[in-house]
């Protein structure tokens, strides 16, 4: 229960009690929304205001919570959206964030009722957030209400500032993850803006090496930020003498449907997409470490070793600024 999201919706007084008494805190919390009706739809049960009386006892028992809410067009969003986020901020004094994120819709999805964002849907959500927390600055918590990455690459929005993510609560729910790694680059980058320089002026009249990044369709957008701002914190040193650098997009045929983002890509469709792409080229081909489990498995059970065999320049990383700017530098 501690450290995943939970519904709340079939706990009983026992494990509430226990949660109090021992301080398990901060709860990730998925609510989607506080109205009966919208509630029954989304949790496919008619106990799940048992979830809204669970949260309620423990926020008036002083356990800390991160929410969670699931998005989906014209069911919780708009009007029902804007419902929710006012009792959350209004009514309960121990949230710590709401974060809210696409649903995800597969290929073997049977349901009629779900359906997907697009550019557009998603620029209305955006929109409707900023409103919100424009018109209730005066209600505590307003400004701890945030939009998941993938909202801002669907509807093509720059990202809020760093700073507006505060402590990054919600990071291992693709809240202020890309926003995280493009401030790591950059930081990197001028603290290191007179040794890269000087590394890729030694290296001009040498060879370029070429590197492949693997990454997702929401990934690709990504890494093109994160080569931007090395290109034009560097003065172009690095284009004109550091190495080529490629990104193959990987399309998630294994979920399908709109699952677009890197950590649940499956070994087979990156196989797949290495086996077309001329890999030999490459003095590195870089897989990111995210796409695998606790037990170093990728959604389809692909281990380190099966991708490592994929070609000895492959390459597996941390997710993380850091590690992609010194992969990419000591390629010189």
């Amino acid at each position: 229960m501690y450290g995943n999201f939970i519904t709340l919706t079939n706990i009983g007084k026992k494990e509430l009690d226990k949660i109090v008494k021992y301080r398990l805190e901060p709860l990730f919390i998925s609510v989607h929304s506080l109205d009966k009706s919208k509630r029954e739809i989304i949790f496919g049960t008619k106990k799940s205001m048992n979830g809204v009386d669970n949260l309620k006892f423990l926020d008036e028992n002083g356990i800390k919570t991160n929410i969670q809410i699931v998005l989906c067009p014209g069911i919780n969003d708009g009007k029902d959206l804007y419902r929710t986020l006012l009792n959350l901020v209004s009514d309960y004094s121990n949230i710590i964030s709401i974060g809210m994120v696409p649903v995800g819709i597969t290929k073997y999805n049977d349901n009629e009722i779900l359906k997907s964002y697009n550019k557009d849907s998603a620029g209305k959500v955006i929109s409707d957030i900023k409103k919100f927390r424009n018109n209730h600055r005066s209600l505590k918590g307003f400004d701890d209400i945030y939009l998941s990455d993938e909202f801002y690459v669907m509807g093509g929005v720059p990202f809020p500032s760093y700073k507006q993510y505060k402590n990054f609560n919600q990071i291992e729910n693709g809240i202020g993850k890309s926003v995280n790694f493009l401030r790591q680059v950059s930081d990197f980058v001028r603290r290191n803006h007179d040794l890269y320089c000087s590394m890729a002026e030694r290296n001009k009249n040498n060879k370029k090496n070429h590197i492949l990044l693997v990454s997702s369709e929401y990934g690709k957008v990504i890494i093109e930020f994160a080569i931007k701002i090395i290109y034009k914190e560097l003065d172009g040193c690095l284009e004109r003498s550091g190495p080529d650098i490629d990104i193959i997009e990987v399309k998630n045929n294994f979920f399908g449907g709109n699952i677009k983002i890197t950590g649940i890509l499956s070994g087979r469709d990156i196989e797949s997409s290495l086996k077309n792409a001329d890999t030999g080229k490459y003095c590195r081909v870089l897989i990111p470490e995210s796409i695998f489990n606790e037990d170093n498995l990728s959604i389809d059970n692909y281990g380190k070793d099966d991708f490592r065999n994929m070609g000895k320049n492959v390459k597996i990383i941390p997710e993380d600024g850091f590690s992609f700017i010194k992969e990419i530098f000591s390629a010189l």
